[in-house]
């Protein structure tokens, strides 16, 4: 009886030893990735935001609302990952920012907006280059959308799985490009751990504007040729487990300057998510962080040991029926 004992004890412990180690390192690999199925809104508001309203050709103060749109391209992500030999995600992102309850359509496009086409690796979040990625905006003179190539660099959606407590690059599209964003503190957000990083950019001129000088109230005849000077604190809360964005905040100031002199306001407001796309977000991925947590950490953990303890059982109860039996011979 002891040597069955032992036999099962042992092949017991083999058994959660394996479950330990595919727990370590196979199944938290295959978690520890974006969907590609990827389908989500989000909401931020800025009130009392102060914008340059081309159809009165003055500055106005309104309150804000972006909503977020993303959506995967399950197909689009399956051949670059083949191609390329890893996990690549593309995923498509069309952002509105508009007044509250302002209807948008075809025939009332929205203050501003933009449409992104990224690719970016599952794992780490950072861009790749591939997948005709694109950038298109329009801006508050209500324009028509004008997809742009663009090899976006950085991190864009969401940060690394086991996001550290260092500094990253975040792209921002204003300046196309992927300047450093810092890690600050750990801070807590409804119970829920999350890093906060803040990417300061200052005053860069970004593109030049060519409008009448009278709606600018410069002293010019006919069209002058304006600096649009744009300048942004962006304040990222990350959940470290996921990576993922669960609260997004941008104070951003836009100005148009001739020959070096501020002359307008295009844009001055302090926009962020609204508490109901932050709740959801807690809900959503403190679950999910608990889950990774737990097979990336525990499961390995308490199936090591445990397994270590029934294997050694097994082996103990088998010797000790081997060493009984030759006595007894």
């Amino acid at each position: 009886m002891g040597k069955k004992l032992g036999v099962i004890l042992a092949g017991l412990g083999v058994f959660v030893l394996g479950v330990a180690l595919l727990a370590r390192f196979y199944a938290y690999d295959q978690l520890a990735v974006v969907p590609l199925d990827q389908n989500t809104v989000s909401v931020s508001e800025g009130p009392g935001a102060t914008i340059f309203d081309i159809a009165t050709q003055q500055e106005i103060t309104v309150d804000l609302v972006s909503t977020r749109n993303v959506v995967g391209d399950v197909e689009a992500s399956e051949e670059a990952s083949d191609e390329l030999g890893r996990d690549i995600a593309v995923w498509e992102t069309l952002v509105y920012t508009d007044e509250p309850g302002a209807e948008i359509d075809a025939d009332n496009p929205p203050r501003s907006g933009t449409h992104d086409r990224v690719a970016f690796d599952r794992h780490t979040g950072e861009a790749v280059v591939c997948c005709e990625t694109f950038t298109s905006t329009t801006a508050d003179d209500r324009g028509v959308e004008q997809p742009e190539a663009t090899a976006f660099e950085g991190l864009y959606f969401k940060f690394p799985f086991q996001t550290e407590q260092k500094t990253y690059q975040f792209w921002d599209g204003s300046l196309g490009e992927a300047p450093d964003i810092e890690f600050k503190e750990v801070e807590t957000i409804e119970g829920l751990e999350v890093y906060r990083f803040e990417q300061v950019i200052p005053a860069t001129t970004v593109a030049t504007i060519n409008a009448p000088a009278s709606i600018f109230g410069i002293d010019e005849e006919g069209d002058v040729t304006l600096d649009r000077v744009y300048s942004n604190t962006r304040t990222l809360w990350i959940e470290p487990e996921t990576g993922v964005i669960i609260r997004g905040q941008e104070d951003q100031l836009t100005v148009a300057e001739y020959e070096g002199e501020q002359v307008a306001t295009l844009t001055d407001v302090v926009i962020g998510y609204n508490p109901d796309t932050i709740s959801e977000n807690v809900d959503t991925y403190s679950a999910l962080s608990t889950q990774l947590k737990a097979i990336r950490i525990w499961v390995p953990i308490v199936g090591g040991v445990l397994g270590l303890l029934l294997l050694v059982a097994g082996l103990l109860l088998m010797r000790r029926k081997n060493d009984g039996s030759a006595r007894a011979a």
